[in-house]
C-alpha cells in the first residue's frame, strides 16, 4: 500500500474515533500522522524496512504499529473494532456540504441516520426537523446540500488528478516506448477540477505504447483500444485517454486538446478570416488544399500569425484578440514567488515545528516566510490563546533569520460572525502581517457575509483575507457575498486578497481573482502550509493566477519582504491617518 493509502486508513479511524466519543487530542494524533504519511517521501515499506516508522512525526510506537499492520492487511484490529460499531455507510453523512461530524453524530444517534439514503428519507418525510437547533432554515439548506450532492458530476480535484497524471507519465516514460508524454485537456488548463485524462505522446512503436498504457496498474477496464488511441477506465475513478501521434504534428495534438471548446471554436474562427482551417492534424491552406504541421504548439499558432498563447488562458475569452494585438499579460510564474504569507506549525494544526517549516521554505527557495498558525477561536485547530501567540512571537523573532531565511509573525485570525476579529487590536498590531479567515457561520445570507467581510477590511491590522469565499471544491459551496463591494473595498484599503493555493480550495477561483484584478485589487499566493507536502501545491495556486491574468505585478509575495512590510505599513498609516481625522471631526462636532 502507497503511503496516501494507509494515511486514508488513519483518517478513516480519526473520524470514526469521533463517532465514537474519544478524547479530542487522540483524535488529533491519528490525523497528524496521517498527514506525516502524507507529507514523507519515503515509501512507507522502505520505513518499516528500517524500524524507522516511529521516527515520523507524530507517530508514536502504538500507530506505528497499526501502520505496520495495515501496510501488511489493508488494515488493522483498531479499525475493524471501530467499523464493526458504526453501519458501513455512517461516513456517508460527511460528504454532504455543511454536515460536520458532530451534526452528524447527532443524527446518528437521536434518529438512527446511518447514511445518505436515510438522509434523504429523513429529509423528505420531515422527521429531520426533529435534529435539536435545525430549525426550517437549516432543513432548506440540507435539501439544497442533498440536491448538490445528486447533481455533481464525477469529476477529480485538480491536486488529485494532478498527482494520477503523473503516475502514469513518469510509468510510459520510463518504459521507453513513448516521447513527448504531455496531459493534455483541463488538466493543463489548470482547471479546479478535471472531468477525464488526456494524454498525448510520440512513439515509433504506437502499438507497444498503447498496450503498455492499458495493462498499468491501476487499470480497471479498457473501453477502447484501436491503431492511435486507447480509453482505459481506472481504479481512482476517472477515464483515461492515450493519443499516439507522429512527431511532425504533435504541436497540431497537443493544441487542439489543450485549448477548451470556446478557444478552439474562435481559433477556427480565426483562422477561417485568413483562409485557413485548423484541426489536430494541421493547419490547412483552404484555397490551395496544402496542409502544415508543426511538432510544437508555438509552431501552430506561429502558422495563424499569432504568438503562443499560454496553456491557463485558452478559455475562450478575449485571448485571441490580445494575441492578435501582441497584448497578451506576461503571466506569473512560479520563480516570481519571493515567500509564502500563510502557513501553520505544531503550535496549531500543523505536522512541523517552525523549525522544519522555515529550513523546507528556505530549501525550496523562499527569502521569507510569514507563520500564521491559528487564534483562539479555532478550538478544532488548537488555535492560539493570546499568551501562546505572544510566546510564539517571541520565539520567532529570536530565530527570526536563524534557517536560512525570514520569519515573520503572523496570525490566520477568525472573522467573528459581526466582522470583529478573534484577537484585539493591541494584539494584532505586534504582528509582521495578519491574514484574517471566515471559518465558520457559513449559513448567513449575503448582505450579513458582505457587511462582516467589509468590517474586517476596514480593520488597518488586516492585510491578507484568507480563502475568501470558503469553498471546499467538490464538497462545500462557500458563503454568498457581494464581491464587486468587498473587492472594492480590499483595493482602496489596501488589504489582499489570497488564493489559496490547496487544491481542495483554490479559492479565490480564477474567475473571481481575474475580476478581482479588474477592481484594482492585490492578490496573495499562499500554500497554506501545514505539512511539507503542502509546498508543493504552489503550482495549483500560480495555476490559478496565470488562469485569471495575474501578472507578477499583481502578487503580493512576488514582492521583496521590504516590499510586503511596506505594504502592510501603508495600511496601518491610513488606517492611523482615518482614526485620527475621525476623532478631530468628534471634537468639531462637541466643542464648534
Amino acid at each position: 500500500m502507497t503511503n496516501y493509502d494507509i494515511a486514508a486508513r488513519l483518517n478513516e479511524i480519526a473520524a470514526l474515533m469521533e463517532f465514537d466519543g474519544e478524547p479530542f487530542f487522540k483524535i488529533k494524533a491519528y490525523e497528524r500522522a496521517a498527514r506525516s504519511l502524507e507529507d514523507c517521501e519515503t515509501p512507507v515499506r522502505e520505513l518499516i524496512d528500517a524500524g524507522e516508522v516511529d521516527e515520523l512525526p507524530g507517530v508514536g510506537k502504538a500507530i506505528a504499529q497499526k501502520i505496520v499492520d495495515i501496510e501488511s492487511t489493508g488494515t488493522c484490529k483498531y479499525l475493524e473494532e471501530l467499523r464493526a460499531k458504526f453501519p458501513s455507510t455512517i461516513l456517508e453523512l460527511l460528504r454532504v456540504p455543511g454536515i460536520g461530524t458532530k451534526t452528524a453524530i447527532a443524527m446518528y444517534q437521536r434518529l438512527g441516520i446511518t447514511g445518505l439514503d436515510d438522509l434523504r428519507a429523513a429529509v423528505e418525510d420531515g422527521s429531520i426537523a426533529a435534529l435539536p437547533r435545525l430549525g426550517a432554515k437549516g432543513v432548506e439548506n440540507l435539501k439544497l446540500a442533498l440536491s448538490r450532492l445528486a447533481q455533481r458530476t464525477q469529476r477529480m480535484r485538480l491536486g488529485d488528478a494532478w498527482e494520477l497524471a503523473a503516475r502514469i507519465t513518469a510509468a510510459l516514460e520510463e518504459a521507453k516506448l513513448a516521447k513527448n508524454v504531455v496531459a493534455a485537456g483541463s488538466l493543463r488548463r489548470m482547471e479546479s477540477t478535471v472531468g477525464d485524462l488526456d494524454f498525448i505522446c510520440t512513439s515509433s512503436t504506437p502499438e507497444k505504447a498503447l498496450d503498455f498504457f492499458c495493462a498499468l496498474h491501476g487499470v480497471e477496464r479498457v473501453t477502447a483500444k484501436g491503431d492511435t488511441k486507447a480509453t482505459v477506465w481506472l481504479h481512482a475513478g476517472i477515464a483515461a485517454d492515450l493519443r499516439v501521434v507522429p512527431h511532425r504534428c504533435f504541436g497540431n495534438l497537443l493544441q487542439h486538446f489543450t485549448g477548451n471548446k470556446d478557444h478552439n471554436v474562435k481559433l477556427r474562427e480565426y483562422a477561417l478570416r485568413k483562409g485557413l482551417s485548423v484541426s489536430e492534424w494541421g493547419v490547412q491552406t483552404i484555397e490551395t488544399g496544402r496542409v502544415r504541421t508543426s511538432a510544437t504548439e508555438a509552431g501552430v499558432y506561429e502558422m495563424l500569425g499569432l504568438p503562443f498563447i499560454p496553456p491557463e488562458i485558452r478559455l475562450g475569452l478575449n485571448e485571441i484578440e490580445l494575441a492578435r494585438k501582441h497584448e497578451l499579460p506576461a503571466l506569473i510564474e512560479i520563480g516570481d514567488i519571493r515567500g509564502d504569507l500563510h502557513d501553520h506549525t505544531t503550535w496549531s494544526d500543523g505536522t512541523r515545528s517552525i523549525e522544519q517549516m522555515a529550513r523546507e521554505a528556505a530549501r525550496r527557495g523562499f527569502s521569507y516566510m510569514s507563520i500564521s498558525d491559528h487564534s483562539r477561536g479555532r478550538a478544532v485547530g488548537n488555535g492560539l490563546s493570546i499568551e501562546r501567540l505572544l510566546e510564539q512571537i517571541a520565539e520567532i523573532r529570536s530565530v527570526a533569520t536563524s534557517y536560512g531565511i525570514r520569519l515573520l509573525c503572523s496570525s490566520e485570525v477568525d472573522i467573528r460572525a459581526d466582522g470583529t476579529l478573534d484577537f484585539p487590536d493591541d494584539v494584532l498590531a505586534q504582528l509582521d502581517i495578519v491574514v484574517a479567515s471566515i471559518h465558520s457561520g457559513f449559513a448567513a445570507d449575503k448582505s450579513k457575509q458582505t457587511a462582516r467581510l467589509l468590517r474586517a477590511i476596514e480593520n488597518p491590522n488586516v492585510n491578507i483575507i484568507g480563502h475568501p469565499t470558503g469553498v471546499l471544491i467538490e464538497q462545500r459551496a462557500g458563503y454568498e457575498f457581494d464581491a464587486d463591494a468587498v473587492f472594492r473595498a480590499a483595493a482602496a484599503s489596501g488589504t489582499a486578497l489570497e488564493i489559496n493555493s490547496n487544491p481542495a480550495r483554490l479559492d479565490l477561483s480564477a474567475a473571481l481573482a481575474r475580476r478581482a484584478k479588474e477592481l484594482g485589487c492585490t492578490i496573495a499566493i499562499d500554500n497554506d502550509a501545514h505539512a511539507f507536502e503542502d509546498f508543493d501545491n504552489l503550482r495549483f495556486g500560480v495555476g490559478t493566477a496565470r488562469k485569471a491574468g495575474l501578472t507578477k505585478a499583481d502578487v503580493l509575495n512576488a514582492r521583496t519582504v521590504e516590499d510586503v512590510l511596506a505594504f502592510v505599513a501603508a495600511k496601518r498609516a491610513r488606517g492611523s491617518n482615518s482614526q485620527t481625522r475621525e476623532k478631530a471631526a468628534q471634537s468639531t462636532e462637541l466643542f464648534g
